[in-house]
């Protein structure tokens, strides 16, 4: 928040434009470094309600490895049963992204780069969802306010080529109660809300359970996490695509 103090003693000579264009990236520094949090495992519930009404229920294991440039990430179903050990791989590399898929029994291949876009093992998440860092984008500008679950929030928006992402920002608790992206007619096509905030074994504030709806497809999946360990220890084979039949947790 050093800039924000700054900006304040300084703000008789600076624009206004140029100091809500100095919160928004000191906003988005901190939050992108919040998503920047090393290694972590958790255990997440999922709820998916498709477009006719159907509804499944699943649980994952999540392995995750994030830093400023790189991200690997696996989800593993642990249940239904009979969809056991399906599991996909995720990495992204400065802007680069890949992913590696495992189908029962036993099939690997990798994902192309329209399936990256598409769900995430049958849910309302996509791939890119898991790995995009939109807040280190280069352009962040806050574009106005809205009360968002009788909270006060600051909208963010994060800009990349056509790609946008506008986030409403708890500023008190630095965690965003809803995310929203944009096709590049300016249509909204997903959205995420959370639904609860709690600390996590940081004591930061996070979004314990969330839904997360496609807005084209008409899907709907809620997401509620039962577990949540930071700086545990993989071993670099868990994020690979031999790795992905490990369903042993981390130590």
């Amino acid at each position: 928040m050093k800039a924000i103090l700054i900006l304040s003693t300084l703000s008789a000579l600076v624009s206004p434009t140029f100091a809500q264009e100095a919160d928004a990236k000191s906003l988005a520094t901190q939050l992108a470094g919040l998503q920047q949090d090393g290694s972590s495992f958790a255990k997440v519930k999922m709820d998916v309600t498709s477009a006719d009404g159907a509804k499944q229920s699943l649980q994952f294991q999540i392995k995750q490895r994030r830093s400023a440039n790189t991200t690997e990430v696996v989800y593993q179903i642990l249940w239904p049963k009979e969809r056991m050990g399906e599991a996909v791989l995720l990495k992204r590399s400065g802007v680069e992204m890949s992913g590696t898929l495992l189908t029962l029994p036993d099939k690997v291949r990798n994902l192309s780069a329209a399936e990256l876009k598409g769900p995430l093992l049958g849910t309302s998440l996509s791939c890119s969802d898991v790995l995009e860092d939109f807040f280190s984008w280069e352009n962040q500008k806050i574009v106005g306010e809205e009360t968002v679950n009788r909270v006060k929030c600051q909208i963010l928006e994060s800009k990349s080529g056509s790609a946008t992402v506008r986030s409403w920002i708890d500023t008190k608790r630095v965690v965003p109660l809803r995310i929203e992206k944009y096709l590049s007619s300016g249509n909204a096509f997903r959205r995420i809300e959370a639904v609860a905030v709690n600390k996590d074994d940081n004591n930061r504030n996070i979004p314990s359970s969330m839904t997360v709806q496609d807005l084209q497809k008409g899907t709907t999946t809620s997401i509620d996490g039962s577990k949540l360990k930071h700086g545990v220890t993989y071993d670099n084979s868990d994020f690979t695509a031999e790795g992905l039949k490990n369903l042993t947790p981390p130590r």
